[in-house]
């Protein structure tokens, strides 16, 4: 059983000791793993649309397996198989150091003058 197999049969195994409606779905006896996802493979071909490749998220393809398991009038023939999973690329959290700040803003001569002025007020008793 390859690797795929194994994932989508634990995700159904799961699925279906939460749900006792599933689980008697589950049990039909004209349903296998291995026919299950050539049907997830068939369904991919189709969305990639002739495309070599096609990106879809688990729970897409959870959701056809369980779709499998519903319904009776489902046959697979001749699906040409090949899975390839890639983990989501997370990008690290920026650094303080690479954060660019806005230069500070240049004081007028006005300003620096107003700072150097003594003022009657400022002195402490």
């Amino acid at each position: 059983m390859s690797n795929f197999e194994t994932t989508i049969q634990t995700y159904l195994d799961n699925r279906a000791k939460e749900d006792s409606l599933f689980a008697e779905t589950y049990k039909k006896a004209n349903k296998s793993i291995k026919e299950c996802c050539k049907y997830i493979y068939s369904q991919a071909r189709k969305m990639a649309k002739g495309s070599n490749s096609v990106g879809i998220d688990d729970a897409t393809v959870f959701g056809w397996a369980v779709h499998y398991y519903d319904e009776d009038n489902i046959k697979v023939d001749g699906v040409k198989e090949q899975v390839e999973v890639a983990t989501p690329v997370t990008t690290p959290a920026p650094s303080e150091k690479s954060i660019q700040q806005k230069p500070a803003k240049k004081k007028t001569k006005q300003e620096l003058f107003d700072e150097r002025q003594l003022s009657l007020f400022n002195f402490d008793a």
